[in-house]
């Protein structure tokens, strides 16, 4: 069975490209990380939202990392994704993470956003023990819907989803990296999808969808 992520020396390998591309004039000293954070790479053949969703997950690897370079990789993936904030989410995460990146290492320009067909939506949330998060959404029949969790930080999750009628159609448990549902429709209905954690503190997280 292939593996799900690429090797890790090929994932190396991409992320020193990049930084040869972003490093400072000779002379100058690089802000550089102690250590690089990694970047999760799908497989080409993985949905967009699953492929959105661990670029999100590489991405807030990277902020913490104060990771310029991943930050940049991260960034590009979203926007080659065509990835967008859903409904009243304010953050666009590939102009924000290119603009920490700047700060951190100022010596390459942000990239000019020519905008894109739309993809994959994500939306920040929060939950603890004492509120459940309940999300109501229309997925068409005929069509793959997919759905993705991306934990904000390493604490237990739990994804449920259920059609109309109440029956749950899948149910994913993860703290660290993207758990991710999909399932064919067959009927164009609305699916409730439940968010919980055991944590009695607020867990962040993205949720992302098609």
């Amino acid at each position: 069975m292939r593996n799900r992520y690429w090797p890790t020396i090929a994932l190396a390998a991409s992320v020193s490209l990049l930084s040869a591309c972003t490093s400072t004039a000779p002379g100058t000293a690089a802000r550089t990380s102690p250590e690089r954070a990694d970047i999760a790479i799908a497989p080409v053949d993985a949905s967009a939202v699953m492929r959105a969703a661990d670029a999100i997950a590489a991405g807030q690897a990277a902020a913490h990392a104060a990771d310029a370079g991943a930050l940049r990789i991260a960034a590009q993936m979203l926007e080659n994704l065509g990835a967008r904030p859903a409904g009243d989410q304010q953050e666009n995460l590939s102009r924000s993470w290119n603009q920490r990146a700047s700060l951190i290492d100022p010596s390459v320009a942000p990239p000019v956003y020519r905008g894109r067909a739309l993809g994959p939506s994500y939306k920040k949330g929060m939950v603890s023990a004492t509120s459940r998060v309940s999300i109501e959404q229309i997925f068409l029949a005929g069509k793959k819907a997919s759905v993705a969790l991306v934990p904000g930080s390493p604490k237990p999750l739990t994804i449920e989803i259920s059609d109309g009628q109440g029956k749950r159609v899948c149910s994913r448990h993860t703290s660290s990296r993207p758990a991710n549902c999909e399932w064919l429709p067959l009927f164009t209905e609305r699916y409730q999808i439940n968010i919980r954690t055991s944590e009695s503190r607020p867990v962040s997280y993205y949720l992302v969808s098609n």
